[in-house]
């Protein structure tokens, strides 16, 4: 089997779009591109290297020829782990965000597409991992280091998971980026909003969540919830789903006048010592 189909098989990608990755494979001429998708590995230069691309690839209405591109990618980044004896289901659980993505555009938009460009160079460069629910990425902004952690939409946030999870990612930095290990751990999301003690019961699992953090809004108005919670951005408020219980009850709110503040937290007990 074809190195590429595998790595869709290992991941969970939906047979339909495999089909199409696999025969965008064979078309594109990646020697044409070899110099731009080297760029997609350092922070420096994978914005420009993302640009290049879509501008060598021409019409990309679904996105497909670039997730070809990025699933090509990820082979080198697969080698990248191995170098660093880091495990394959660190880097399964990891890649399998091309698979989650694209899900979530078929159930927001009712077909498949590939629209996170913009945010997978992360995963190919090797400075953001899946450990157990949640992700963590290596950021070194003005000599400061820190851990930005992020939250999948498939995360299951009890208690258990996350504690798990936390205690996972301080062994692996621990071995794998021991200049991570004593590092403050941050995270910036619409999860750490003090407005949803306003949605959700007292023994939601995000508000458990957020008490792991000590949270700071920034009072900016946030809308990653939309795609988060309903899957797509641009829905009416009077046309949210009310699948789950919290779509329900931030739609009841939302309708209301409510809004979503963005907030930005440091894990109160840092995750390294």
């Amino acid at each position: 089997m074809d190195q590429m189909e595998m790595l869709c098989k290992e991941i969970g990608m939906p047979e339909e779009v495999t089909r199409t990755v696999m025969a965008c494979d064979k078309q594109i001429e990646y020697e044409g591109i070899r110099a731009a998708m080297d760029k997609l590995f350092d922070r420096e230069t994978w914005d420009e290297g993302r640009m290049e691309l879509q501008a060598f690839l021409g019409e990309d209405p679904d996105g497909f020829k670039m997730l070809t591109c990025m699933l090509r990618s990820s082979l080198k980044t697969r080698e990248y782990y191995k170098e660093h004896n880091i495990s394959e289901g660190i880097f399964r659980d990891t890649m399998k965000c091309f698979c989650r993505f694209v899900k979530e555009h078929k159930a927001g938009y009712g077909r498949y597409a590939f629209d996170r460009e913009w945010w997978t160079a992360r995963q190919l460069a090797g400075v953001l991992f899946r450990i157990g629910e949640l992700e963590y990425e290596m950021r070194d902004e003005e000599g400061r280091r820190f851990i930005d952690l992020h939250i999948p939409s498939d995360a299951i946030l009890t208690r258990e998971k996350t504690g798990e999870s936390l205690r996972m990612a301080e062994a692996f930095f621990a071995e794998k980026f021991p200049a991570y290990r004593s590092v403050d751990v941050e995270c910036h999301s619409w999860l750490l909003s003090p407005t949803l003690k306003e949605v959700l019961s007292q023994n939601s699992h995000i508000l458990e969540f957020q008490e792991l953090f000590q949270i700071q809004t920034t009072g900016q108005k946030d809308k990653e919830y939309m795609v988060w919670v309903y899957k797509r951005s641009d829905w009416e408020l009077e046309k949210l789903p009310e699948d789950t219980s919290l779509q329900r009850n931030l739609k009841k709110y939302l309708l209301a006048g409510g809004a979503v503040e963005d907030a930005r937290g440091k894990l109160i007990k840092k995750l390294f010592k």
